[in-house]
């Protein structure tokens, strides 16, 4: 009797755990930022959230703004033109680690491979 009770529950939990809508995805709004290190030829997409400061553990030679990958409800993706990136040498955001970047102009950062350090993408208003 206990068998068929818990087999019987077992199953109502199975069926009720896969009626379950599926998940929204979170809204998300990134940049998509190509690292390059020239030292031993290799090239590594990553992904850096617009208007956060982030760190990631890289060496690096040059970075470059490739692309934006944003899925916010109700609003709509800036063009890749319009934004840019900054790397910064401090998580503060104020030792300045390179020029700004953007999709058009790469930041080379140094002949030899560096910290990847902070980066902060935003976008920018061209008037």
């Amino acid at each position: 009797m206990h068998f068929t009770t818990l087999l019987t529950s077992a199953i109502a939990l199975a069926s009720a755990a896969t009626s379950q809508p599926t998940a929204r995805q979170a809204p998300t709004a990134n940049a998509v930022i190509m690292i390059v290190n020239s030292a031993d030829h290799s090239r590594q997409p990553v992904r850096i959230p617009l208007a956060q400061l982030t760190t990631l553990n890289y060496q690096v030679t040059e970075l470059r703004l490739e692309s934006l990958n944003v899925n916010i409800p109700g609003i709509e993706s800036p063009e890749l033109g319009d934004v840019v990136c900054q790397r910064y040498k401090d998580k503060y955001g104020v030792q300045l680690g390179s020029t700004e970047f953007n999709h058009e102009k790469p930041a080379l950062i140094s002949t030899n491979p560096v910290e990847f350090g902070w980066v902060l993408c935003y976008h920018k208003y061209r008037a």
